[in-house]
């Protein structure tokens, strides 16, 4: 398994009250609107350049870079929520925790997580609940909206540290509000990010949200089944990264793709972001009109 550590923030947003929520509008009502608060949940955590690590029910997970791009997300999410009428009723809650974990292709793990999962459950709908470290990573500007929240234990831990809540309703947030309005339209959203793939068979339609998506021989594995005798059982997957699907390989006989008006790009043990139109062959050269061409469009 490819594993490495790495700083990063760690955000969940979950939504509260969905519980009373279904209760009084039904099942299908309920998951709609639920779905909808994932959704751009999701699109904002992109757009501030983070990545979706899963989502749990009502609840995103998250990684970032820096800290601050958490926190900028975090407030991004706050401030359309408070614009969709229907959430009046429910809430996001937030909590973020700053520090160094370990990322794998499909999950992360380690302190900082635990850390952002404890204070996510401490804060109250629409809060943002971070913890000292990720206070400390923050710019000046981002510091100033930090106020002190609590003293904890956190899992785990034996002394109790400081908490704060990051007051995103602060009036210096007003100019923050343009940041929400291309994402008004989430179907305008959804088709900017969508990756069509395309075998003679089908057509996968991907959005950020369901990758990684791995490709492959194995059944059990690959959510996209190659059955050629070329392909690995785990051949490569699909990840977003930062705005871009970004093709992973970890196969025995590598992976070819063919972009528009390009020479045949040959990977093994590497990644390539796609871009435009094009195939894949997974371990062999081939045509586009091949049985096993995988054919994409962004």
């Amino acid at each position: 398994m490819n594993q490495y550590s790495q700083p990063q923030a760690i955000m969940f947003a979950d939504v509260s009250g969905s519980s009373a929520l279904y209760k009084r509008l039904g099942n299908e009502s309920a998951k709609a609107i639920i779905d909808e608060c994932v959704q751009f949940m999701t699109a904002l955590t992109i757009v501030h350049e983070g990545t979706l690590v899963k989502t749990i029910g009502d609840e995103i997970m998250a990684r970032f870079d820096k800290a601050g791009q958490a926190c900028e997300a975090a407030i991004a999410i706050q401030l359309r929520a408070i614009k969709e009428p229907h959430l009046k009723e429910l809430g996001i809650r937030i909590g973020i925790a700053y520090g160094e974990v370990l990322i794998t292709a499909d999950d992360v793990f380690g302190d900082q997580v635990n850390s952002a999962a404890c204070v996510a459950q401490i804060a109250r709908a629409n809060q943002i609940v971070i913890t000292q470290a990720t206070v400390d990573a923050l710019s000046p500007q981002l510091r100033r909206d930090c106020q002190m929240f609590d003293r904890i234990n956190i899992k785990g831990e034996q002394e109790e540290t400081v908490i704060y809540r990051l007051q995103w309703e602060h009036t210096g947030n007003n100019n923050r509000a343009t940041m929400v309005v291309p994402l008004d339209d989430i179907t305008g959203f959804a088709e900017k990010f969508q990756l069509q793939l395309q075998l003679k068979k089908g057509t996968t339609l991907l959005l950020p949200e369901q990758t990684p998506f791995a490709i492959g021989r194995d059944l059990n594995r690959a959510q996209l089944l190659i059955e050629s005798e070329f392909a690995s059982r785990e051949h490569c997957h699909i990840e977003f990264r930062r705005g871009k699907y970004v093709l992973v390989d970890h196969s025995t006989n590598g992976t070819y793709v063919y972009q528009e008006d390009q020479p045949p790009i040959y990977l093994r043990r590497e990644e390539l972001p796609l871009q435009g139109k094009g195939f894949i062959g997974l371990g062999q050269t081939l045509t586009g009109e091949h049985e096993w061409a995988i054919h994409f469009s962004l």
